[in-house]
C-alpha cells in the first residue's frame, strides 16, 4: 500500500476532464470469495476497485436494429469501438496517477480477457458498478444506474490504495418486466438479484450468447424505461 494518500477527487477529476460520466469507489472485502473463484488468487491483493463509465450515445442507441449483423451495426460499433476503449485510457491514466503514489492498481480491459467457455471475464465490471454505488443490478442482469439507465459502459481498476468506498444502491426494478418482454430469446427469468444466487437463476448466458453471435442484439439496453432518452 502506498505511503502517499491520493485524493479521490483528484481521480473524479482526472475521469470526468476525460470523457468519464460516473465515478465511485467498491469496497471488495466482503465478495473476495467470489472475486478470487472469478479472477484467480491473484486479485485477492485488491481491497478496493474504481468504477469508471462513460455514458452510451442516445441518438445510436435509440435507432439502434438489432437484427443486423454484429459487423454491420452502428450501436456494436459504438459501444465496442469508441466506447470500450475510450474507457480502457481513462483506466491506464487512473491506473498511472495511483502507480505513481506507490499504490499497486490493476486496470481490467473493459472487454477482455474473456472466457468463452465460462461465457465470463476476469472480473465483473457490473459488480463493481453496483458495490461503488453507481446503480443496482437489474432483471436485465445490467447495470441500471439511476441518471442513465442500462446506457452506460463500465470499466474497473483494481487496487490496494487506500480508498473510502461509496455506499452501495439497494434499488431494484420492481414490476417493472419491459426488458423480459423485449428480449427476442427470453434469456431473462424476471428474478431480482440476489448476491448469493447464480447468474443462471437470473438469465440464460448461453442462449443469448447464441443470439448476438449473428444478432447485434441490444434491446435490454434499449428497452429500459430508466434513462431512456425522451
Amino acid at each position: 500500500m502506498g505511503d502517499i494518500q491520493i485524493s479521490i477527487e483528484k481521480l473524479r477529476s482526472l475521469v470526468y476532464s476525460n470523457g468519464a460520466d460516473m465515478f465511485g469507489v467498491a469496497d471488495l472485502e466482503s465478495v473476495s470469495e467470489f472475486v478470487i473463484n472469478q479472477g484467480g488468487e491473484n486479485l485477492s491483493q485488491y481491497p478496493r476497485a474504481i468504477s469508471i463509465g462513460i455514458r452510451l450515445s442516445d441518438a445510436i442507441v435509440d435507432r439502434h436494429t438489432p437484427d443486423e449483423a454484429p459487423r454491420d451495426s452502428h450501436y456494436w460499433f459504438h459501444v465496442y469501438n469508441v466506447v470500450t476503449p475510450a474507457l480502457d485510457l481513462l483506466a491506464q491514466r487512473v491506473q498511472r496517477e495511483l502507480q505513481a503514489k506507490g499504490n499497486k492498481a490493476l486496470p481490467i480491459p473493459g472487454s477482455m480477457p474473456y472466457d468463452r467457455q465460462k461465457l465470463r471475464g476476469v472480473f465483473s465490471h457490473k459488480l463493481a458498478a453496483h458495490l461503488a454505488g453507481l446503480g443496482w443490478i437489474g432483471k436485465s442482469c445490467l447495470l441500471v444506474t439511476p441518471e442513465f439507465g442500462p446506457r452506460v459502459r463500465f470499466v474497473t481498476v483494481l487496487t490496494d490504495a487506500p480508498l473510502t468506498p461509496d455506499a452501495i444502491m439497494n434499488k431494484k426494478c420492481g414490476k417493472c418486466e419491459v426488458c423480459i418482454t423485449a428480449c427476442p430469446v427470453k434469456a431473462f427469468k424476471n428474478v431480482e438479484f440476489k448476491p448469493a444466487d447464480p447468474v443462471e437463476v437470473r438469465f440464460d448466458t448461453k442462449g443469448c450468447e447464441e443470439y448476438r453471435r449473428t444478432h447485434a442484439c441490444g434491446l435490454c439496453v434499449a428497452s429500459c424505461p430508466i434513462g431512456k432518452h425522451k
